[in-house]
């Protein structure tokens, strides 16, 4: 059985990685410009960590996107 929310965190993470290759941003430029660590940012795009809303939000208003778009497909 896989923990709770790993669904949700693959999605998150898909949807992180889709959005910044489409905006052409490295995982570097995605963490500058949401005031994050570039490890931090690559582990939301593995889906193995659990970031709060503030770094939800930090990586939407990066991406230039709605939080709910970075769910989009749940």
């Amino acid at each position: 059985m896989k923990p709770k929310g790993q669904k949700e965190k693959q999605l998150l993470a898909k949807n992180v990685r889709h959005l910044r290759r489409e905006l052409g941003m490295s995982q570097e430029d995605l963490a500058f410009a949401a005031h994050i660590d570039r490890t931090y940012a690559s582990q939301v795009e593995r889906g193995v960590c659990n970031p709060s809303l503030e770094v939800l939000l930090a990586l939407a208003k990066a991406l230039n996107v709605k939080i709910i778009d970075l769910f989009k497909g749940l």
